[in-house]
């Protein structure tokens, strides 16, 4: 057999197709863990990395005295599988293979995952082959061709992926265990710190220093108004910008008419067509589309692995001869881009276009296969298309402009107007990213002379930098040597997910910045790039077989140990500068009681807002819990309430933006307070004076302290009081009613559990007793489907019936053998005969008729008479006496009451027929027998 490996299950299926041509692919599944065959081939699929680095056992314990922070620089690692299922398969396979053939991508991480592959392809079959296949697209030409040329694997890139991934533990895990317990940080909120993530960090921060810090500096732009052939003109002063206030005026004061041009210049440029995608342009180009730099490498890695483009992580931009761009423009043809495609043909430059950066792993990115929008989606036909019409324009010839300069003299003041007009369109015809701007001035010749319609003397002020992009942070990360195309947009993923980096251009929080400043003031060599990009360049060595993955390794330990000797000097220095920093993240503001300040709290999956005056003041606010997303500050403040807006932000999904969380506490608290019947906006207005807000409040205060905070009277207080109870128990019961609907019926678009809650309670249903009582109708109205309505009145009558029962004094363990035997309602207990119970639970007659007396007497009913089980047994022995009865007539004559023979002599057979489904023929027969 013939074992082809793959990085991932898309990938496989698709290599299998590929490759079987027209013959049949069977697809299999081992578990979860899908297999591709054909002819004497199987393919699978990875799923990326299927193992780990990880230290040895041991080291787990963050507080161990003998295994410290410093300790991980040295510990020994080893490799364990994280995808067990897939490594047994993998594993099984390979024992039945005779050739292996690695087809993972080809980079330092797939040749690093194809490794890991070979490592345990070995492990169970020392001799068997295994060689390598390289791609940059899965197209059924570079499939082929790949498979036509097998190589082996090239264990010096594999190294250096290997040497990335132990460097990155060893730095990312010493680090990250040293700053967080030196803040007193753990769990889930733990402070990372990493080899590429803090340097990147660090100029983020050092950016909103420079914003912050900027002292802006005043300037003056001068220009005129004027026209020629009732076309208006804007001319610019030539002096630029005026710096001196004085000499601007002067300028201004002297010009005057007339205005006489003095020299026109015009020609021609070339508008240079753009070079192909690398990754990071691509990325930066995505972003102008509205595209996160995570996002759009997801697509693009999507649209790889489904043969619609080529391998999207690459620093080419060139072109290698091999690429056959006759082939690409084929493959358009007949779809979206049918018309682009053949005006590129019929002009297209001799030579593509190039950018500065070129290698041979990997060609630019460029489309692969032909796609539609209707089987791509929007999103993925975004980037498909952009990556299309880049191919399209670095084929195409460039564009030219017509230009113009004129140059005006107003009474000896120079002034200057250029224009640009597109003369041939080139490739902007087929990327319409890149706006050009026409500015057609009217004819101007030298000796004109033009009115001046006005003077513009315009005051401005210099602007600070701007906040990096996601893309241009890529931009200045690959400038500055930190990182690889495959990580940097997931370096900037984990500081935005580690809450370090916030918004689009990103700015630091609290956070972000404390743990740099605490970093740059005791060990530097952590923010800055020097030592990253070093550790970079020796890893690139490795790639080149010029230095060893041990040499890298230790001189990385050595690096580490250097920081730590200066962190391990400053330890409780830097703790108490991360946690005095750190405290403001979470306090939104002033105490309304006694002035402390509040401070945002979580405590396991439940968090609030409260007071740094406790236990002498009390006062707090509830928040969602943390289900709904972990809360943080934002930087927007409470004009009233002096508070900064709270925001609950979850993996995965949009933020919840709270706003100012007391103004959000007395809104979402003030329908409950009118549920209170004597409540009024006055009331309301003088329990907010006093800070109180919530009806949970008024119902724990003793009715004097109520009294003399609202100015009532202790009889109105009691009053206020109980009303507030009551108020409660109806939340509790809404509460419950949110929660039982949430259980059972899944939320959809355009119907959330939320519209559902507010229109059952609009109908009258606050409780899952009235939910219980409710006609599928108002269920239908309120959204829900018909077949999930039918469960949750099942499921509400269900519940409702067994609460009536435990109220009755059925003990639980007898219940579930009432439920199992079919009886479930109160009024089974009240109806059904004591033998029949009996019989489908297998409960004791006694019990059954004690059971039977609780239900009665607790819906005030009256009880039917006891049958002991010696009557039972005695009246079946009767029963099975009489011709034609055997065990399961008589379980049927039991549900119409009939025990015994004096039972069944004094029965209407019409009305026992009617119940047990026996016909009456035979009924009169039995009662025959007994007369």
């Amino acid at each position: 057999m013939h074992l082809i490996i793959a990085e991932k299950n898309i990938s496989a299926n698709r290599i299998a197709q590929l490759l079987a041509g027209n013959e049949k692919v069977r697809a299999t599944k081992d578990g979860s863990v899908s297999t591709y065959s054909f002819d004497t081939k199987t393919v699978v699929g990875l799923k990326g990395h299927v193992v780990e680095v990880d230290f040895e056992p041991g080291y787990t314990n963050w507080r161990s005295e003998v295994h410290t922070p410093r300790s991980l620089i040295d510990a020994g690692t080893i490799k364990k599988p994280t995808e067990k299922k897939i490594v047994n398969i993998i594993q099984k396979l390979s024992k039945k293979a005779d050739l292996v053939t690695i087809a993972t991508d080809y980079d330092t991480e797939g040749e690093l995952i194809g490794k890991e592959a070979y490592e345990l392809v070995r492990a169970v079959n020392p001799g068997v082959k295994i060689n390598r296949a390289r791609f940059s697209a899965i197209t059924p030409a570079e499939i082929r061709s790949a498979f036509a040329n097998l190589t082996d694997l090239d264990f010096a890139l594999a190294a250096a992926g290997e040497t990335r991934q132990a460097v990155d533990l060893m730095w990312g895990a010493a680090l990250t265990r040293f700053i967080s317990l030196a803040a007193r940080r753990g769990g889930t909120n733990i402070l990372s710190v990493g080899r590429v993530q803090s340097p990147t960090l660090a100029m983020i921060v050092d950016r909103e220093r420079e914003i912050e810090n900027f002292v802006p500096q005043t300037y003056w732009m001068l220009s005129l108004a004027t026209e020629k052939d009732g076309v208006p003109v804007e001319a610019r002063h030539t002096a630029g910008r005026f710096t001196d206030h004085e000499a601007a005026l002067a300028a201004e004061a002297g010009t005057r008419e007339p205005l006489v041009v003095t020299d026109v210049k015009e020609g021609q440029k070339n508008d240079r067509a753009p070079a192909p995608f690398d990754t990071t342009t691509f990325i930066v180009a995505a972003s102008r589309l509205g595209l996160s730099a995570a996002n759009a490498m997801r697509i693009a890695e999507d649209l790889y692995m489904n043969g619609y483009i080529s391998y999207p992580r690459t620093d080419n931009t060139v072109y290698p001869k091999s690429l056959n761009l006759n082939g690409i423009l084929e493959t358009l043809k007949g779809g979206a881009f049918d018309k682009d495609v053949a005006w590129v043909q019929q002009h297209r430059r001799e030579v593509p276009t190039r950018g500065k950066k070129e290698s041979t792993d990997h060609p630019p990115i460029h489309p692969a296969g032909a796609a539609s929008r209707e089987a791509l989606g929007q999103d993925r036909w975004k980037v498909y298309e952009l990556i299309v019409r880049r191919f399209l324009a670095t084929l195409s010839p460039d564009a030219t402009w017509a230009t113009t300069k004129c140059i005006f003299d107003a009474s000896g003041e120079p002034y200057t107007a250029t224009g640009g007009r597109l003369l041939s369109t080139g490739w902007r015809r087929v990327y319409p990213y890149s706006e050009a701007k026409e500015n057609i001035l009217p004819v101007f010749a030298k000796g004109d002379r033009l009115p001046i319609k006005n003077v513009n003397l315009e005051e401005k002020q210099t602007q600070p930098p701007a906040r990096y992009s996601q893309s241009r942070l890529i931009q200045v990360m690959e400038e500055l040597g930190l990182g690889t195309k495959s990580t940097r947009h997931e370096v900037i993923g984990k500081l935005v997910s580690r809450r370090y980096v916030e918004g689009n251009p990103l700015r630091p929080t609290l956070v972000g910045r404390a743990v740099t400043d605490a970093l740059d003031n005791h060990a530097e060599t952590i923010t800055e790039p020097e030592m990253t990009r070093t550790l970079e360049e020796h890893m690139e060595l490795i790639k080149q077989s010029r230095r060893s993955r041990d040499d890298v390794v230790t001189e990385s330990r050595e690096m580490l140990h250097r920081v730590f000797d200066k962190l391990e000097a400053h330890e409780k220095e830097i703790g108490e500068e991360i946690m005095e920093q750190t405290a403001e993240e979470h306090t939104v503001g002033p105490c309304p009681v006694c002035g402390h300040d509040l401070r945002i709290r979580h405590i396991g999956v439940s968090q609030f807002i409260g007071c740094t005056g406790y236990p002498e003041c009390r006062f707090n606010i509830s928040l969602p819990g943390s289900t709904w997303g972990r809360a943080i500050r934002v930087e927007e403040t409470c004009e009233k309430h002096n508070l900064s807006h709270v925001r609950l932000i979850r993996k995965g999904s949009r933020p919840w933006d709270i706003g100012c969380p007391l103004c959000s506490h007395i809104a979402s608290n003030v329908e409950a307070l009118r549920m209170m019947p004597s409540m009024t906006d006055d009331l309301i207005q003088r329990l907010h004076a006093h800070h109180i807000y919530t009806v949970s409040e008024i119902a724990g205060m003793q009715p004097e302290e109520l009294a003399k905070a609202v100015g009532v009277d202790a009889g109105k207080a009691g009053q206020l009081a109980g009303e507030a109870e009551d108020a409660l128990e109806v939340l509790r019961r809404r509460s419950e009613l949110r929660k039982f609907v949430r259980k059972i019926v899944p939320p959809r678009k355009g119907r959330s559990h939320a519209k559902i809650i507010r229109s059952l309670l609009e109908q009258g249903i606050g409780d899952i007793h009235a939910l219980s009582l409710a006609e599928p109708a108002a269920l239908k109205k309120a959204g829900i489907p018909e077949a999930a309505g039918t469960e949750l009145l099942g499921a509400a009558r269900g519940l409702c019936n067994e609460r009536a029962l435990r109220e009755a004094g059925v003990p639980a363990v007898s219940l579930k053998k009432y439920q199992a035997g079919g009886v479930a309602t109160p009024d089974d207990f009240c109806y059904l005969p004591i033998p029949y119970l009996s019989s489908k639970t297998g409960i004791n007659p006694e019990t059954v008729h004690k059971h039977v007396d609780m239900v009665c007497r607790h819906l005030g009913r009256p009880t039917p008479a006891k049958v002991s089980r010696a009557m039972l047994e005695r009246g079946q022995k009767e029963l099975l006496e009489i011709p034609g009865i055997g065990e399961v007539t008589v379980e049927r004559l039991y549900l119409a009451g009939i025990y015994d023979a004096a039972t069944l002599r004094e029965a209407d057979p019409e009305e026992v027929s009617s119940i047990t489904g026996i016909p009456k023929a035979r009924l009169h027969d039995y009662i025959g027998h007994l007369k």
